[in-house]
């Protein structure tokens, strides 16, 4: 599944939210993992994926897996 940044942006702003953060930690948000494509991969470290409601998204993931949000847009 492929993120539409554009669109996520736009549902944010209409609703008044300043962005999504998306995170994960030993698969206990499926839904974030699906959303960023890490469904079916082996992640052992925590990792976050913050939308702001406009400007570029930010990546945050540990040293040891550094290329894990790297197919995500940013």
């Amino acid at each position: 599944m492929s993120l539409d940044i554009d669109a996520i942006q736009r549902a944010l702003r209409d609703d008044g939210l300043d962005g999504w953060l998306l995170y994960d930690f030993h698969g206990s948000n499926p839904i974030a993992t699906k959303l960023v494509g890490l469904t079916g991969r082996h992640v052992t470290r925590r990792w976050y994926y913050f939308i702001p409601a406009s400007g570029s998204p930010t990546k945050l993931v540990h040293a040891i897996e550094p290329a894990m949000l790297d197919e995500v847009p940013c």
